[in-house]
């Protein structure tokens, strides 16, 4: 198999790495929180934040941030429906239209519409969807952003500066959520070549800086002096950072195994949609102790299988369900 030509390895490899990232913290392993790679679980999230405003800030016209937007927006909700009608019927709820019509929950928080029981849920069912749902809002407010570009700057400063005092982004809008997105939209007007070219060249001493930073702060943590899962905006940008050098080094060291895990990178829109619903079906032993390390690599493993029988089996469904277009860029 080979790699489209319009796919960056890279990138790609990036994409899986920060994946797999976002399915380790999810399982809340105290082995795991023990690891000296916790700078790069700090850039889980904002790496892909980043990579959309990148992407979709350069050219963006109205129709396009539509096009995307509703592209994203299908896949995302049809999961999250299916996952609130086995949740309704896993409760003993009935589940009802205006269940349906409360979905709008997702994008107007605090409506408790998404009721079973006593508990409210005033996030996207699928809670790991939540950046996905940040996204689609953002790429409708794209145009807007990239038209007034002497904004963009001090606008990205704003958001920056209030990221650590945010309310809670599984709840609404996340401020951090636009300060990432913000970022990728400004480095936009660069080409990736320039990026790759930076943090080839000049980020490689900042890389093995970060693990004796990351090393010192597992030993503060052990000792009490330092929360290790204390997330700041300066981590976040390091992780971001060390995710990107960590797929432009494997693909410059081992181009063979980059070129096999950016194959893979397509089955991300699915990992964030199925993980978490997979996990609450596994038995405890799985979730916690040494096995722990194990479970996520199994369950991307799982998901890429039902990746590749859709796209054996039922390409037309790849669209609907797993955010990927056909070359031509229209949905199957």
């Amino acid at each position: 198999m080979e790699i489209p030509k319009k796919r960056v390895v890279w990138i790609d490899v990036s994409r899986v790495l920060a994946a797999l990232l976002i399915m380790y913290v999810h399982l809340s392993s105290p082995l795991l929180k023990t690891t000296g790679i916790h700078l790069f679980y700090n850039g889980r999230v904002p790496f892909f934040l980043v990579l959309a405003g990148y992407f979709l800030g350069r050219n963006i016209t109205w129709n396009k941030a539509f096009d995307r937007a509703l592209w994203l927006f299908i896949p995302y909700m049809l999961w999250n429906v299916l996952y609130l009608f086995l949740l309704s019927r896993h409760s003993g709820s009935f589940f009802q239209l205006a269940d349906l019509a409360g979905i709008r929950d997702v994008f107007v928080p605090g409506m408790d519409i998404f009721s079973f029981g006593s508990e409210p849920h005033d996030v996207p069912p699928i809670g790991p969807s939540w950046f996905l749902r940040d996204i689609i809002i953002l790429t409708l407010l794209t145009p807007l952003l990239a038209r007034i570009k002497i904004l963009l700057l001090p606008a990205l400063l704003l958001f920056f500066s209030f990221c650590n005092m945010a309310p809670d982004p599984l709840v609404m809008l996340s401020v951090g959520s636009c300060a990432f997105y913000l970022l990728g939209v400004v480095l936009s007007s660069r080409r990736i070549d320039d990026i790759h070219l930076v943090l080839n060249k000049k980020f490689g001493i900042v890389f093995c800086a970060s693990i004796l930073v990351s090393s010192a702060m597992v030993l503060l943590h052990s000792a009490g002096i330092l929360s290790l899962w204390t997330e700041t905006v300066a981590g976040m940008l390091l992780g971001v950072m060390l995710i990107m050098y960590a797929g432009i080094w494997m693909e410059k060291r081992l181009p063979g195994v980059a070129a096999r895990i950016a194959l893979l990178a397509p089955a991300c829109f699915l990992t964030f949609m199925l993980h978490m619903p997979i996990y609450k079906c596994l038995p405890p032993s799985m979730k916690f102790g040494a096995f722990a390390l194990f479970t996520p690599l199994l369950t991307f493993t799982a998901i890429v299988l039902f990746y590749v029988a859709l796209k054996r089996f039922a390409p037309f469904l790849l669209p609907y369900l797993a955010h990927v277009k056909r070359p031509s860029g229209k949905p199957s």
